[in-house]
């Protein structure tokens, strides 16, 4: 059932697993199993299990996972680059004892990669990216409010969305 669920897809299997990971209660994976996000069919080619980790993460790390939708895709980054690029937009959550944002930030990063929302760069093994879908995910999440200059939206330029976007990226 499961293997059938991901299609044979590497990246299904890991994201499913790293899902089934986070719960531990034996109705938790029947619930996930058994979700209609599975029978969904949309205009997007994002695979269901994308959608359904998206829907269980926790709503501190989903604003974490909608910012990274302004990172090119197959753009390589550093852990603690994205951590302060979070922490630069108020992402991380303030503190309650004496540990440091940072400190917070990397907990939330190691947790998206134990999700398999990152995975490491096969070029340079201190680096990470995110997979196609998954860019393609967090572009579906964060909607209109981030813009991604890239030669494939200059083929597809919409100028009202430059009037709506909060963050804008480009790459060269």
């Amino acid at each position: 059932m499961v293997v059938e669920k991901c299609k044979g897809l590497p990246l299904a299997a890991r994201t499913l697993g790293g899902l089934l990971c986070s719960k531990k209660i034996d109705d938790e994976w029947e619930e996930i199993l058994s979700s209609k996000i599975w029978d969904l069919s949309d205009e997007t080619d994002i695979l269901p299990v994308l959608k359904l980790s998206y829907h269980h993460l926790p709503s501190h790390l989903k604003k974490c996972f909608a910012y990274c939708a302004i990172l090119p895709k197959d753009y390589e980054f550093q852990e603690k680059e994205l951590v302060l690029l979070w922490m630069a937009e108020g992402l991380i959550q303030e503190p309650e004892d004496n540990n440091q944002m940072e400190s917070i930030g990397l907990t939330y990063f190691r947790d998206l990669l134990s999700r398999s929302i990152f995975q490491r760069s096969s070029s340079h093994s201190y680096k990470f990216v995110m997979h196609d879908l998954v860019s393609d995910l967090a572009q579906l999440v964060y909607g209109e409010t981030s813009f991604r200059f890239d030669d494939e939206l200059r083929v597809h330029k919409q100028p009202e969305r430059f009037k709506r976007a909060r963050h804008f990226s480009y790459m060269w």
